[in-house]
């Protein structure tokens, strides 16, 4: 994780500097999670390129693993989210679940017996819509109880194939949301002073503090119409992503 206070401590000598302007709590808060979810949902576009590239046999300069690290901590696999679906069912609204759930790892079915025995599980196998069609063409490779699969209808909407005749027992494994991260104060004296029992630090991998400093701040630098801040966060994010690049 990283220090909510050390990173609005930065953002503020940034800020503060040449007298660029003030960030006030309320408006680092707004800044911090926005900027905690570019990060977050980058990961996932980041790992899809980094799977089309040439593998590193060196592990610890492996981006593969590097960006799967970094979403280790909010990989809900082992403590999946179990529920009950009604018979007739076929839609399911994945948010209305759980709010936490940020994008859809695998899904299964299983039956229980009378002695609380987990039987015939299943796991489901994801289909788009062009694959749905084509494969209730086909009375072979039509989905079944045995052989079930799901299609995304919309953002943590799924639709299962076949509809669930009986009632059902389903797992599901995710990527959950990062919490949002909030710099907890008292004022004293009309200042804002840190609260560490109200606060709730960043979820990210320690590797991204500096990275959310300068995001912050191009944020900020936008939001409070100062171009000069942005541009340099801008150029700040600019040297730090060449050096990786390197």
């Amino acid at each position: 994780m990283v220090n909510v206070d050390t990173v609005y401590q930065k953002v503020l000598a940034m800020a503060n500097k040449e007298q660029r302007g003030y960030i006030t709590p309320q408006e680092f808060n707004l800044f911090a999670d926005k900027a905690q979810m570019e990060i977050f949902e980058n990961y996932f576009h980041d790992l899809k390129t980094a799977q089309h590239k040439r593998k590193n046999e060196t592990s610890y300069s492996d981006e593969v693993d590097i960006i799967l690290e970094k979403l280790q901590v909010f990989k809900q696999e082992e403590n999946g989210l179990e529920f009950t679906v009604a018979a007739n069912t076929s839609l399911l609204n994945l948010g209305t679940l759980n709010p936490a759930i940020y994008r859809l790892n695998a899904i299964s079915t299983q039956n229980v017996d009378n002695s609380g025995n987990i039987t015939n599980a299943r796991e489901f196998t994801e289909l788009n819509k062009k694959e749905i069609l084509q494969a209730e063409r086909n009375p072979l490779t039509a989905p079944t109880s045995d052989r079930p699969v799901f299609v995304r209808e919309g953002s943590n909407i799924i639709r299962v194939y076949p509809t669930f005749t009986n009632q059902a027992t389903i797992s599901l494994y995710y990527w959950r949301k990062p919490k949002t991260p909030n710099w907890g104060y008292v004022v004293v004296s009309g200042e804002a002073l840190y609260n560490v029992n109200t606060s709730v630090n960043f979820q990210l991998h320690p590797s991204e503090e500096e990275p959310l400093v300068t995001r912050i701040l191009a944020i900020a630098g936008i939001a409070i119409n100062n171009m000069e801040l942005a541009q340099v966060a801008t150029v700040d994010e600019g040297n730090a992503t060449k050096k990786q690049n390197d």
